[in-house]
This record gives C-alpha cells, sequence and structure tokens, in this order.
C-alpha cells in the first residue's frame, strides 16, 4: 500500500548539543582500527522510551561511532524539513545528543551519520500534555519485561493484557511457584496501578498431555488439575494486589487452541463454566470475560450465535472479542469483505437480546485487534494506513459499547526471523531498536491523552467524512475526532461546531490554537484522525 503525506506544523527548535561522552573500553589498535571501519551508529532514547513527556528533555546516546570520529547529525520534522543539524567529534565511541531548549510537541526524526558512510535515524515523539495510565478503555497486550515499561509508561495505557499460562506458575506438577509471574507484573500493578487482564490458558504436559491442549473438564483429573490452577492464580492474584481491578479471560481463541477436543462453542462453555465458578468463589471481585474470540467473518459470528444461544453469556461479565480485519479498515464494509464496524454492531445488537440476569447488556471488551506494518507474509499495512485504522478502530468501538479495547500490541517482540514472518503489529519497534516509535505510536498516544476520561457522545456523517464527539462526565471538556476514509492522499473539507477557541491536534502529537467562527470551524478531514479539543 502505498504512503501518503501527513500534515504537520512545523516547530521552531532550539539549539542542539553534541556532547560526547567518554566510554572507550581498552582493546588492541588492530581491534580499534578495524571497529571504525565496520561499525554502525546506535541510537538509544536516554531514560529507555522514544516518546517523551512535556517536561522531559529528549536526550539520546549514539553508540559505535568510534574513536575520533567525526560525526554528523540532523533533526527533521514530519514535513521533512530539517531543523537543526551539526557535527562534532567524538572522543570516545559514544555521544550524546539533546536539546538544549523547549521542544515543541510533534514527531521528529534524528539521523546521525558517521565515517565510512554508516548511518543511522530514529522516529522520536514529544506527547502533548494530558493524563495518562488512568482510563482502562485504553489498553495493550504488553510482555512485561523491564525494557518496555519506559514505554508503557510513555504512551499511557490504562490497562494491560498477558498471559498467566499454566506451565508457567506449576513447572512441577502439584507445586505452585508465581516467583517469576511475580516479578514480571509487580512493576505494572503494584508499581504502576495499571488494571490487568490474565489470560488463563494453556495447557500442561502433565495434565493434558500437551503445552496447548486445553484440560477435558468431563474428565475428573484433568477437572480437578485445571480448577486447582485457575483458583491459585485467582487466589495469589488478590492476595499480592488487594486493590486492584483485576480481569481474567478465559482460555485465548479456542477455535484455534481446542487441541483434540471439539471447537464448538457448547465445548468451550464447559470449560468456561467451570472455571467461571471456581474465579466467583476464589474472587468475586474479578471481572470474567470470555470468549475471547475472532469475531468478523460469517463463520465466526454463527459460533458466537451458538455461544449466545447456549447460554454462554451467563458465565461472564464482558463478552470478549477478536476483531482481526487486516489487511482491511475497521469501517471498510462490502458485500465480499465484512468488517470491524459491522462485527460491532451486530455484537452490540445480539448481546442485547441476551442480558444479565438484572436485565442489563454485558459490555464488549476487544482483547486483542491489530495490523501488521510490512513482514513477509500477507495481510500487512502501510504505517500510515494502521495508524489510521487503529486510531479509527478506538473511535468507532465506543459507540457499539465497547468498555476496554486491548491493542495488539505495545512493541514488536524479539524472536527469530529467518523468514521474515516475525510479528508487526507492535506500536513500537523491537526491543533491539530501542523500541523505536511507529507513526501508530504517536497516534496511540497522542489520542489516549485526548479522549482520555472522555466517552463518546455523537458522531456525524457525510459521504465518506465522520467526525465523532467524546465528552467528560462533567460535560465541560469535549473531544472531536475528525476523519475521511475516502482516499489515502486527499483532505476533504468540512465545518465543524466550535464556540469561541480550542485546540486542533494532529495525529502526529503537533498541536496548535484554533477559533470558531459563527460556532463553527472550517477545517480538512484526512486518512489520519485528527482532533479538535476544547473546553467549555
Amino acid at each position: 500500500m502505498s504512503r501518503h503525506r501527513r500534515a504537520l506544523t512545523a516547530a521552531a527548535i532550539a539549539g542542539v548539543v553534541l556532547a560526547a561522552v567518554l566510554t572507550e573500553q581498552a582493546q588492541p589498535g588492530s581491534a580499534r582500527a578495524t571497529a571504525r571501519t565496520s561499525l554502525t551508529p546506535t541510537i538509544r532514547p536516554v531514560g529507555g522510551s522514544g516518546l517523551f513527556a512535556p517536561d522531559q528533555q529528549p536526550r539520546f546516546t549514539i553508540g559505535g561511532v568510534g574513536r575520533a570520529a567525526d560525526v554528523s547529525w540532523k533533526i527533521n520534522d514530519t514535513t521533512g524539513t530539517i531543523v537543526e543539524s551539526g557535527s562534532g567529534r567524538s572522543a570516545a565511541q559514544s555521544v550524546e545528543v539533546h536539546p538544549a531548549g523547549a521542544l515543541p510537541s510533534g514527531t521528529y526524526r534524528l539521523t546521525v551519520n558517521a565515517p565510512g558512510g554508516a548511518t543511522a535515524s530514529y522516529r522520536f515523539l514529544r506527547t502533548i500534555d494530558g493524563p495518562t495510565a488512568q482510563d482502562p478503555y485504553f489498553g495493550l497486550g504488553v510482555d512485561p519485561v523491564s525494557g518496555a515499561l519506559p514505554t508503557l509508561d510513555a504512551l499511557g495505557a490504562g490497562t494491560s493484557r498477558q498471559d498467566l499460562q499454566w506451565s508457567a506458575v506449576e513447572k512441577v506438577a502439584g507445586t505452585f511457584d508465581f516467583t517469576a509471574v511475580d516479578a514480571r507484573i509487580d512493576p505494572i500493578v503494584r508499581d504502576r496501578g495499571v488494571s490487568p487482564l490474565f489470560v488463563l490458558d494453556y495447557g500442561h504436559v502433565a495434565h493434558t498431555g500437551g503445552a496447548m491442549v486445553p484440560p477435558d473438564v468431563s474428565k475428573p483429573a484433568q477437572a480437578t488439575a485445571w480448577k486447582r490452577y485457575v483458583r491459585e492464580s485467582v487466589t495469589h492474584m488478590r492476595t499480592r494486589y488487594p486493590d486492584a481491578d483485576l480481569s481474567y479471560e478465559v482460555w485465548n481463541e479456542w477455535t484455534n487452541n481446542h487441541g483434540g477436543l471439539p471447537a464448538t462453542a457448547a465445548a468451550y462453555i464447559e470449560l468456561a463454566s467451570v472455571t467461571a465458578a471456581v474465579i466467583r468463589d476464589a474472587d468475586p471481585a474479578a471481572t470474567i470475560v470470555g470468549p475471547t474470540q475472532n469475531s468478523v467473518a460469517g463463520s465466526e459470528r454463527a459460533w458466537l450465535a451458538e455461544w449466545f444461544e447456549a447460554g454462554g453469556a451467563d458465565h461472564v461479565d464482558a463478552v470478549s472479542v477478536h476483531p482481526y480485519n487486516n489487511p482491511w479498515g475497521p469501517e471498510d464494509c462490502v458485500a465480499t469483505n465484512p468488517c470491524i464496524e459491522d462485527s460491532l454492531a451486530w455484537l452490540r445488537q445480539t448481546a442485547d437480546r441476551h442480558p444479565r440476569a438484572d436485565g442489563t447488556p454485558l459490555p464488549i471488551w476487544i482483547t486483542e485487534v491489530g495490523w501488521p506494518t510490512r513482514f513477509g507474509g500477507s495481510g500487512w499495512v502501510d504505517p500510515d494506513d494502521q495508524t489510521a485504522y487503529v486510531l479509527r478502530t478506538y473511535a468507532l468501538a465506543a459507540q457499539y459499547g465497547v468498555e476496554r479495547l486491548f491493542l495488539f500490541e505495545m512493541a514488536e517482540p524479539t524472536l527469530a526471523d529467518p523468514n521474515g514472518l516475525a510479528r508487526t503489529f507492535g506500536l513500537t519497534g523491537t526491543p533491539a531498536s530501542g523500541y523505536e516509535p511507529k507513526p501508530a505510536a504517536a497516534g496511540w498516544a497522542t489520542m489516549q491523552r485526548v479522549l482520555s476520561g472522555k466517552r463518546f457522545v455523537a458522531e456525524h456523517r457525510s459521504g465518506g467524512v465522520r467526525h465523532m464527539r467524546f465528552t467528560s462526565p462533567d460535560g465541560k471538556h469535549h473531544a472531536r475526532v475528525v476523519w475521511q476514509s475516502s482516499e489515502r492522499h486527499v483532505s476533504t473539507s468540512v465545518r465543524v461546531s466550535l464556540r469561541g477557541t480550542g485546540r486542533l491536534v494532529e495525529p502526529t502529537g503537533s498541536e496548535r490554537s484554533i477559533t470558531g467562527s459563527g460556532g463553527k470551524l472550517d477545517m480538512s478531514a484526512k486518512w489520519i484522525p485528527r482532533f479538535v479539543v476544547w473546553n467549555e
């Protein structure tokens, strides 16, 4: 898919200081000579994240540049304009680049050139001001390793999703040990207050005969072992995090991971009903979600319809789905291509026909959705399309009663990739890239800050142009999400309501003041959503 341009107001940058940092390690002269001709520069953000808050000065360590190396650098904004450049000679094998003054919000790219033609670049973001880690609507699938935490903080997720695998906590049959799990989860839940969604999965070699084989709960021994795992896990988490908002998802995509058991909704309900009973007894305050099923294609909807009719909703507090539809956009709905928006509308209507015992409708949780960028397989999208589809999905889902949305995933994983098929869904690159933000990371972080604490109020459509209004509970703070889905390279004129002054916020993180005229604002709708923000 072709790349389209994104508008960004050019920002004036204060002078950038290039400071040499002595880190040379002693090595033979011949080795140093070889290093000077073969090293490739590396760029790493100081602090571990390429997303910098308004009160953080962006700083970068440039490694692998050799001793006494002449290093040049430049910073571009998203229009390609060089906003600052310079050069300097390293006294050692690393240099540090950091702005001397305040850097306006927005997305930038730092490029470093070293001797011999070696070069490296790194995208970074200066975020807008706004709340973070407060709204559970904004969730991420996270591999909770320590290196990922600064980026998780900077993005601002209010919820996170991770497996709580059976084999990880019962490595020896009959003995439960959560030491390794605690070390990964404590920094997220205990230290940061992020609400966790734990997926109770998969099999256990000692109990089910395989690591991915689900338990057959019609067999007493397997049912007993599974229920013990569920009770131990749920009890441990509540004891360790007594005040946390804890949620549990029963299994993951049953039709893809059902082992030798039937792929039917009835077979899943058999496992889910047993699991839910244990959770409710061990921790009545916990939220139970399921059936964690794909939901866009006709066959997927048929499975969900069977699940509802068979009473599956009786065992959960929220309906969880995975509405993958890549490489298409969420509202790209034609007869030959079911889409996310249609599937959510269908799911909302179906859930409303199967309310809870008290007559209230079940909320919907999207616990996985995403779009991969370029890789060796099919279904990938351009990075700008990833940004557009992610932001549009968050906006669209809100009007269908989606209570929480967990994007898959925060970062690309570090995996052996001989065939170019490693996952590329992440908002950022791999740990080896320094978690370099993709354009979608800038868009996600910006939208999180703009919409945090606000809820969907109304939508307006005109042809391919859509704008959706979100408002805070007290009615004083508002945001409008505006986009067009007709053409990637087109800007479509649109008039939206705006009384007084506000801000126009771009998905790149840049912003500027705006003023309505006669209660209206004339603006352009683009492929990637933009945000109009104002207060009463």
